[in-house]
């Protein structure tokens, strides 16, 4: 009788060791749950990566929320704005949390595509649309625009500077609105001239438009055109007494001492603060500004150029910044109009 009961004790004792693993695996299940990874997924402008421009500052700040935050990437590069649409359908179906696209021309691909998904989030840059499910990261373009074109009127040896857009779109206009109109701020007698490639990823068109300007006696030219724009820093190579005005990250070091600056947007810094509130929880649709303010746009520190340029004229651009962000001087934003 003794034995039957110290074996019904040992068969008790099993079955709730039994139940115990069964609900600490439980336990586990639902934390793993309760922790599933955030998928977040990047579609670059059709420059692609290796751009030294907008697409590689949007990866670099997702690689370091990557780091940070333990979220699974994806990059996608499409071959061109006609491949979009398919882009956004592809991460959108496959059950990524956020997508973000890079680059002005987006506007038409997510107003047809987002609103199929109203589960997943979106996040773009410097886009002119609002969306229920999409966060617009607008950087004062214009503002860091006046700012070069003020340095670039103040550099100038023949009056005349010129500026290589990559598409003639509303984006695009809103650097060389700003870029215009420092430029008259700081010279009234300046010529400006601008012209558009029709693409963000051609360098053999962008050296073309260049040289046209070289031709035309613009001896400072600024660039808003990704990896277009590659091909103005080709140009400057050969052209004595001809400077380039870089744009989105610090270019100067790509023709070290032909560079005059850069126009410098914190794409990087975006895109990071958007994986970062998503992961968070704070993530909100909407515009969320930066400006020269919030140190969102500004100018390169200048390492290779320093020493050409005058200390004065380095007194006048830290004046125009001050006037600029205490709203003494307004500068037109096309995004407005």
């Amino acid at each position: 009788m003794l034995k039957k009961f110290v074996v019904f004790l040992f068969l008790i004792s099993i079955v709730l060791i039994g139940c115990s693993k069964s609900t600490e695996i439980k336990d586990d299940s639902s934390s793993q749950a309760a922790e599933k990874i955030v998928k977040i997924a990047l579609i670059t402008s059709s420059g692609g990566l290796g751009d030294r421009s907008f697409n590689d500052a949007a990866y670099e700040g997702l690689q370091r929320a990557e780091a940070d935050y333990g979220i699974e990437i994806k990059v996608i590069e499409p071959q061109g704005v006609s491949d979009y649409q398919q882009s956004l359908k592809l991460v959108s179906t496959a059950g990524y949390d956020l997508v973000i696209t890079v680059g002005n021309d987006w506007s038409d691909a997510l107003s047809i595509i987002a609103p199929n998904f109203p589960d997943t989030k979106y996040a773009a840059i410097n886009l002119n649309i609002s969306l229920d499910n999409l966060q617009v990261a607008q950087f004062a373009d214009h503002e860091g625009s006046f700012l070069a074109g003020a340095f670039a009127a103040l550099m100038t040896k023949t009056n005349k500077i010129g500026f290589i857009g990559g598409m003639d779109v509303p984006a695009i206009k809103r650097f060389y609105v700003g870029y215009e109109e420092g430029a008259k701020y700081a010279n009234n007698d300046i010529e400006v001239i601008p012209t558009y490639v029709g693409s963000f990823a051609d360098p053999f068109k962008g050296k073309e438009f260049a040289l046209q300007l070289i031709g035309e006696d613009c001896d400072i030219i600024f660039h808003a055109a990704g990896k277009t724009g590659e091909g103005l820093f080709d140009a400057i190579k050969t052209s004595d007494d001809v400077y380039a005005i870089g744009v989105d990250r610090d270019q100067d070091s790509i023709v070290e001492g032909k560079i005059l600056t850069s126009m410098i947007k914190s794409v990087d810094a975006a895109i990071y603060d958007m994986a970062g509130s998503f992961v968070d929880g704070t993530f909100e649709t909407g515009i969320v500004e930066y400006g020269l303010e919030e140190k969102g746009v500004g100018l390169s520190e200048m390492k290779y150029t320093k020493d050409i340029i005058p200390s004065d004229v380095l007194d006048q651009l830290d004046d125009i910044k001050a006037k600029i962000i205490n709203g003494e001087i307004v500068v037109t934003d096309v995004f407005e109009k």
